[in-house]
């Protein structure tokens, strides 16, 4: 009975250092910033405010977003136009062919980084995780960098659109790195201070690939199972 209660114990000690695998502080602050990077990708390619633009004439200002449909409608005499901001659900029209490319490019380097995210919490559960000889937080960093770099391309190009319709519709006078009567929004903004940190965050990464894998050298076998029966 005490044998299994002591194989119990072990499994449990096991267990749950292998559910805390960031057994230093800094692993920890790797892992909640590559959530913060996430979260605030996530939220700026879903959101309607990369560009806003002017009032209509109820008031609100238009915006303009990759993934809903927003456009601004005018009506009456020239000399007394009433316009209209309204939002029609998720964008179907993506044109030009660029309009497209910057969103594919974007939505990769986001969802790449969101798989990554996911894994992270796998990771939870296994008490070694490595790829290629190395430790997870390698595959991780340079997983993170190839995301970021994606996304910093679509944004990039970004201001290569601004001449689209769905853009000019609600810019007016908006033109290939012009803004027009449009002024750059929190979306925009806030991708780009993702993009930053998350490049922080992957160099961050790399780093504790050497706390991951370090060499220990032990003067007997004895010492080696000390030191095993210490750590699991």
């Amino acid at each position: 009975q005490k044998e299994k209660q002591r194989g119990f114990k072990q499994w449990y000690q096991r267990r749950v250092r292998a559910m805390l695998p960031y057994k230093t502080w800094r692993s920890v602050l790797w892992f909640v910033a590559t959530w913060i990077v996430t979260i605030g990708l996530l939220v700026s390619i879903s959101t309607s405010y990369w560009l806003i633009g002017p009032v209509d004439s109820e008031g609100e200002a238009a915006r303009f977003g990759f993934i809903e449909d927003c456009t601004v409608s005018a009506s009456g005499p020239a000399n007394d136009t009433v316009t209209k901001f309204s939002c029609s659900g998720l964008r179907t029209e993506f044109q030009p062919v660029l309009l497209l490319v910057v969103v594919s490019i974007l939505g990769v380097g986001v969802l790449s980084l969101l798989l990554l995210t996911l894994l992270t919490l796998i990771y939870c559960f296994c008490d070694q995780l490595t790829a290629c000889g190395r430790s997870f937080h390698t595959l991780a960093g340079t997983w993170q960098a190839t995301s970021c770099i994606l996304t910093l391309i679509g944004l990039g190009m970004f201001p290569a659109v601004w001449g689209a319709p769905a853009v000019t519709n609600i810019c007016k006078t908006s033109e290939v790195f012009g803004f027009g009567e449009c002024v750059p929004g929190f979306s925009f903004y806030l991708a780009i201070v993702s993009c930053v940190l998350g490049y922080v965050v992957a160099g961050f990464s790399l780093s504790l690939d050497r706390d991951t894998f370090r060499v220990t050298k032990f003067p007997s076998m004895d010492s080696l199972e000390t030191y095993k029966q210490s750590t699991y």
